[in-house]
């Protein structure tokens, strides 16, 4: 009992660390924002990524970075591409309390997905979800009865996008190492930003007055996707994954305390019925039919 005790100790602090880089993540991104479009933010994210990715692996000669599924990695960043371009958009031009609430409707997506691709079965606790969730991202989508803001739909698509990725990357898991998907990730989705600049026409090479929030971005993006690693591998997801849902009123609290950012009741409204209907899902699935497993 005390082992299991502090591996729920230890799983909770790593979700804890988990919310804290999504957290700073906006913030830097919001940041950058007065200066980059979002293609030059991910540009940076991307390179800095792969240059910290490498000197761990100088650093630790245990570490690999190596693949195999290559295949799988292309169709997974191009999902995560959309979803990260998305997303990093929607910090530029929305509340951080909108965009993160809208973000949390991915279980919604990935359920669907699930059911109508995968032949995934529908079991009461999904329909919950799909019920409560999608009537919480119409509340959320549509503050005014006569008009649907188009922002927020883009950030929708990134919710979407990331569902699918996620599936990928449930399978990626299975022979491919963290660090080793991260850095595929920064490799491929580079050519994509680099891209969307150049198409943009914005591309900046002088970041020297902007290097801290870069890195911190860099910093960030690979420590969510260590510390949510980790957090899984130590305790049970049921325990460490409804941690996430305080990532909500701590985004809310710092978009009205550095931006001024109101928040409405169509945002705080539609984000309890989000996440009871994912947190329904969550608890019964892991309970019943073991659907998350540890990876």
């Amino acid at each position: 009992m005390k082992e299991i005790k502090n591996k729920n100790l230890s799983g909770t602090l790593w979700m804890l660390g988990t919310i804290f880089c999504f957290c700073l993540m906006g913030i830097s991104i919001r940041q950058l924002s007065y200066n980059y479009s979002s293609f030059e933010i991910q540009n940076f994210r991307n390179i800095f990524c792969i240059v910290i990715i490498l000197i761990i692996l100088l650093l630790n000669k245990n570490t690999s970075i190596s693949t195999k599924q290559i295949k799988n990695n292309f169709i997974r960043n191009f999902f995560h591409f959309i979803g990260q371009s998305s997303w990093t958009y929607g910090i530029t031009v929305l509340p951080l309390a909108t965009v993160f609430s809208i973000e949390f409707t991915m279980p919604i997506w990935a359920t669907i997905i699930a059911i109508l691709i995968f032949k995934d079965k529908l079991t009461f606790s999904k329909l919950i979800l799909l019920v409560l969730g999608l009537t919480g991202t119409w509340i959320i989508l549509v503050p005014d009865i006569n008009q649907i803001n188009n922002n927020c739909l883009i950030v929708l698509l990134s919710a979407v996008a990331y569902a699918f990725a996620h599936n990928y990357t449930k399978i990626l898991t299975g022979t491919d190492c963290t660090l080793s998907i991260l850095f595929w990730m920064s490799l491929i989705q580079l050519p994509f930003t680099i891209i969307g600049s150049l198409i943009i026409g914005e591309i900046s090479f002088n970041i020297s007055e902007h290097i801290i929030f870069i890195l911190l971005l860099a910093v960030t993006s690979l420590g969510a996707h260590l510390c949510l690693t980790n957090a899984l591998r130590n305790s049970e997801p049921s325990i460490v994954l409804p941690i996430d849902y305080l990532r909500l009123p701590i985004i809310y609290i710092i978009g009205w305390f550095l931006y001024n950012e109101s928040l409405s009741a169509n945002i705080i409204i539609g984000s309890l019925l989000i996440v009871t209907g994912t947190y329904i899902t969550i608890k019964k699935d892991i309970k019943n039919q073991g659907l998350i497993k540890r990876p």
